[in-house]
């Protein structure tokens, strides 16, 4: 009984283990993939786990891998050193490929510095990055454009003309004169990067203080930014094509200016405050309304001059290669219509880089960039014949065009149902038709042609040990004509037409030669370079001829030998400068710990003289990575913390003239005269000193401090990055005035000056991600004060930015550069007793603008004038937010600058009646002055024009100019690999608003302004707004 008992239960055990067996080999499968990099590089040695068990295997050198799963439920884990770890469940695939991400922070970023490469977290200076998946984040025609809020310390500021770039400043002002950072592309050093197209861009490293950029010596005092475009990777072939297009939106234009009938009634309003009683020419007897006349239009001229516009942008690349040879090849076209009539820019870009190994010590290649740039119009978008200042400044009663095709404008008298005749119509104003012009002169074009690049070589002479030379240059071509039609509507007409033609050539050339030595010993990691640097630059030549009288428009017409007469032209030598530098840079670190570093560079440049030519430019830094220290243990949410510190010298040759050490001398038969044949009333010329040399001038010298803070927090999720410096300018350059009895000679540059700036910069990062969810927010804020510390001798100030009401900005020791100064406007008098007991003020009448009797004399005069306001901002920020869920991303970039002031010019012409006959404001009409209206701000409407109206620059016109925006919002869709076939390797569209709201208190078009000058800025004379623009993008890749 026993033992049939035992010979059951055996039986029962087999047969239920044959059932899980048959079951388990029913369930089991073979999955196959391959694993490669964001860049489709094969990842070989990645491990593969099956979740939940010990069963795995590993990637071979192509990357491909081969496991065992058991069921659908099963979860493949893949994990590889470097990269971020990654799940995906099996379900019913046989074959999975994956694309692991790094698992970096932006501090284990590879940055490309001064001749070097180092990672970000090595680094003891402060630098700061933007690559290429920031760059496609915000697509523009130009990368100044794209480094808006990216880099915490840099501000940038717009220009809305087609195709242009924006001005760039690192860690605010070093200098009275140039304070534009030096560009260094692929190594070669350029000021005008304008050219580059930002889809070949693969990244931009900003030098901010000395310990990253003084070993560029005389050209860093503004910050390096060096670029890297992109190389080929020895990867297999990929092509890539990106486009977009879309529409340009100007917006409604200015809803404080008056219609035809407003503008009727203001005409009267005047009338009565003035006690006019005269007819008017065009709207009849003063003893009644105003009557419009029948030829009378209400012109919306904004809707005239301004139309949406398209903007296109098409980038074809191919790269590829193997471990003898890389390159990349890229095509651009990029083209841009003007929002403004007659403005447009188009640029056709080619770029080529390649490197070759021709033995296994020996590696040589090229980054050649050819480009070929046209536009039209872009040039007077910011002046008093822009096209904002046409909105601005023609009244709405005139018409565009009469009956037909014939413009209409001020030559005509505007009578009751009659067109034609000569004589102006009074009070209509003087305004050109902005309209006929840029129709006229369409054809005007400017073209540039450059070319730029290096050829290098690079020789592994021992193991550790390498010598690299490089030759680059950078060469422009450029062309332009000017065709200035007769013209028969305006009220100052040209009768004569007139053409020109311009054509200019110009260079340099950079040959580099360093030597690196890098090793890392043990715990000891040694980087050193000596470096041997020449240069020229400024090289050209340029030609001008002009004609006039042209009996045809034609534009096959158009050459200067067919006018009637010639206007003469003329042509000119460019001003070369030399440059020969030797340099070294040393870094040490023990155990990634301690860090050490020290760089120094001599320049020689032929702008000075023999006793002043050289100068020798050092910096020191050093970091300390605490977060290695056994003290820091028990400090869980930090993940990495350095601190760092640096000081140095930095130089600027800039702002000097090549020939401000010589004396030179001119001849002019007007104002030399000399008795060389006997007579007194010859003419033949002699010569005169027409400017002093000053052969003592020096180098600029800017000596900077930074301390500074990176670090990792809770779990790698945030970053921090923080600077604290202090950069203080000396020997600045300044051409002073000369006394009359110094002749007619002007003055050279001396070094006189002095200057002091401090502010901090910040960069926060966050990277979060739940399940499918991801998000990283980056904030940059920027903040900096400068202080003027002293000009020269006998200066306490010097003015910029001169218009019809005097200078705006004053450059004043004690101050910061730009600063507003006028006359600060206390109110408006409200009676005449109150202006009998004011202090004296001429042309004061209620009504009227009342001043600070500043220093207390009883008299308003020049020196009550006082600072009524600041340019610079207290700080700016950037907001950049991306939020992904599998294959979706929203991108939204914001940008902001607070406590800056505007001096909003374009209130002279439209709330004074006397500036000009021009089209005028709401206020004017319905919030002005007036014995009933006692509370308000604008004075009363008027024909006088004097000292207490319009006739001087006061704190009326100064704004409040802080903004917040939103630059970009982006919405794309990147499409899983597994639907591309073998065609893409990948594909991703988006939609894209660039511009799309701004909150301000400012009253013009835009509170982002064109910068004009270093000490004149903050000034709205009537520049191009920002527009939006709604863009549908295309990325493939092959």
């Amino acid at each position: 009984m026993r033992r049939s008992t035992l010979w059951k239960s055996s039986v029962l055990s087999l047969l239920l283990l044959g059932f899980a067996l048959s079951v388990s080999f029913a369930q089991q499968r073979t999955v196959t993939g391959n694993v490669t990099s964001e860049d489709q590089g094969a990842l070989p040695g990645v491990n593969i786990v099956v979740q939940g068990t010990t069963q795995g295997a590993v990637t071979d050198g192509q990357g491909n891998y081969t496991i065992s799963v058991s069921g659908d439920e099963a979860t493949l884990v893949f994990s590889f050193i470097g990269y971020t770890t990654q799940a995906v469940p099996v379900g019913a695939q046989t074959t999975i490929n994956v694309t692991l991400a790094p698992d970096v922070t932006s501090l284990d970023e590879i940055v490309v510095t001064a001749y070097a490469t180092q990672k970000k977290k090595d680094l003891t200076g402060a630098v700061g990055i933007v690559d290429s998946d920031q760059l496609t984040q915000m697509p523009q025609g130009n990368i100044t454009q794209q480094m808006q809020g990216r880099v915490a310390g840099v501000t940038v500021t717009q220009d809305s003309r087609p195709g242009q770039g924006a001005k760039v400043r690192i860690r605010g002002f070093s200098s009275f004169g140039n304070n534009s950072p030096l560009y260094v592309v692929d190594g070669v050093p350029t000021f005008d990067v304008n050219t580059i197209n930002p889809a070949d861009v693969e990244s931009m490293s900003v030098l901010k203080d000395a310990g990253a950029a003084s070993i560029y010596g005389s050209r860093a005092s503004n910050g390096v930014i060096v670029i890297t475009t992109k190389k080929g990777q020895s990867s297999g072939i990929k092509v890539n094509f990106n486009m977009y297009a879309g529409v340009q939106d100007p917006g409604k234009g200015p809803d404080n200016v008056l219609n035809t009938e407003e503008f009727a009634d203001l005409q009267w309003l005047v009338y009565a405050n003035d006690g006019i009683t005269e007819n008017h020419p065009v709207y009849g007897p003063s003893t009644g309304s105003p009557t419009l006349p029948s030829w009378a239009a209400d012109t919306d001229w904004f809707n005239e001059v301004f139309s949406t516009a398209l903007i296109q942008n098409y980038d074809l690349s191919l790269s590829g290669g193997n471990q003898n040879s890389k390159f990349y090849a890229g095509m651009g076209y990029f083209d841009q219509d003007g929002v403004v009539i007659g403005n447009w820019a188009k640029r056709f870009s080619g770029r080529f880089n390649s490197e070759f190994k021709i033995k296994d010590r020996v590696t040589i290649g090229e980054n050649m960039n050819i480009v070929h740039r046209s536009d039209r119009g872009t040039a007077n978008n910011d002046t008093e014949g822009g096209g904002v200042m046409a909105v601005y400044g023609t009244q709405p009663i005139i018409p565009v065009t009469w009956t037909g095709p014939d413009f209409v404008g001020l030559s005509h008298t505007f009578t009751e149902g009659d067109w034609g005749g000569t004589g102006i119509a009074p009070r209509l104003g003087n305004r050109n038709n902005y309209v006929a012009g840029a129709t006229r002169d369409a054809d005007d074009v400017w073209q540039n042609l450059r070319v730029m690049g290096n050829v290098f070589a690079d020789v592994k002479i021992i193991e550790g040990l390498n010598f690299r030379t490089s030759f680059g240059g950078d060469m422009g071509f450029s062309y332009s004509t000017d065709w200035n039609g007769s013209t028969y509507e305006e009220s100052e007409n040209r009768a004569t037409s007139t053409y020109g033609e311009n054509g200019s050539y110009g260079g340099s050339w950079t040959w580099t030669n360093t030597l690196t030595f890098a090793r890392q010993m043990g715990d000891h990691n040694v980087l050193a370079v000596l470096g041997y640097e020449a240069g020229k630059y400024s090289m050209g030549r340029g030609v001008n001829a002009s004609g006039a009288g042209y009996f045809s428009d034609a534009f096959s017409y158009r050459t200067v030998s067919n006018g009637s007469n010639l206007l003469g032209g003329g042509s000119w030598f460019g001003t070369p400068r030399s440059l020969v530098s030797q340099f070294a840079r040393a870094d040490y670190n023990f155990r990634n710990k301690y860090y050490l570093s020290g760089t120094v560079r001599r320049d020689g440049s032929s702008v000075f003289g023999p006793e002043h030519r050289y100068g020798v430019f050092p910096s020191v830094s050093g970091g300390w990575r605490l977060s290695e220290e056994s003290f820091m243990a028990g400090a869980s949410f930090i993940s990495d913390l350095k601190i760092r510190g640096g000081y140095g010298t930095m130089g600027n040759q800039l702002p000097v003239s090549t020939s401000n050490q010589f004396f030179l001398y001119g001849g002019s038969p007007s104002t030399s005269f000399y008795d060389l044949n006997g007579s007194m009333t010859g003419s033949l010329p002699g010569f005169r000193p027409t400017r002093i040399g000053n052969p003592d001038a020096k180098w600029e010298t800017q000596i900077t401090t930074n301390i500074g803070i990176d670090a990792v927090l809770f779990d790698r999720k945030l970053e921090l990055v923080f600077d604290w410096y202090t950069k203080d300018s000396q020997d600045l350059l300044f051409t002073p005035e000369l006394p009359g009895t110094a002749g007619a000679a002007s003055a050279p540059s001396v070094n006189v000056g002095q200057m002091h700036n401090s502010g901090i910069d910040i960069q926060l990062i966050y990277h979060q991600t739940w399940g499918d969810f991801n998000l990283e927010a980056n904030l940059t804020f920027t903040s900096y004060n400068n202080e003027i510390i002293s000009i020269a001798e006998g200066y306490d100030y010097f003015d910029s930015g001169g218009s019809r009401i005097g200078p705006f900005n004053r450059n004043a020791v004690g101050g910061s550069m730009g600063q507003f100064w006028g006359y600060e406007v206390q109110g408006i008098f409200q009676s005449q007793g109150e202006v009998d007991g004011a202090a004296v003020q001429d042309g004061a009448e209620a009504g009227f603008f009342r001043y600070t009797d500043a220093d207390g004399n009883d008299v308003i005069d020049p020196d009550d004038r006082m600072f009524i306001g600041d340019p610079n901002p207290d700080f700016t920020y950037g907001i950049n937010l991306v939020l992904g869920y599998k294959g979706f991303d929203v991108t939204a970039f914001f940008y902001g600058s607070q406590g800056n002031e505007i001096t909003n010019h374009n209130l002279w012409w439209i709330d004074f009646w006397p500036s000009f006959q021009n089209q005028k404001s709401t206020d004017l009409l319905y919030n002005s002055w007036t014995p009933s209206n006692t509370g308000a701000t604008t004075p009363k409407a008027s024909n006088i024009s004097n000292f207490s109206t319009n006739a001087v620059n006061n704190s009326y016109y100064v704004e409040d100019g802080s903004f917040f925006r939103l630059k970009n919002l982006q919405l794309g869709y990147t499409f899983d690999k597994a639907i591309l076939g073998n065609i893409f390797s990948s594909a991703r569209v988006y939609l894209q608003g660039v511009n799309l709201f701004t909150i301000t208190n400012y009253t013009g078009l835009d509170p982002e302004l064109r910068s004009g000058s270093d000490t004149y800025f903050g000034v709205d004379r009537g520049g191009l707004h920002a527009n939006k623009q709604y863009l549908v993008g295309v990325s493939l890749g092959f």
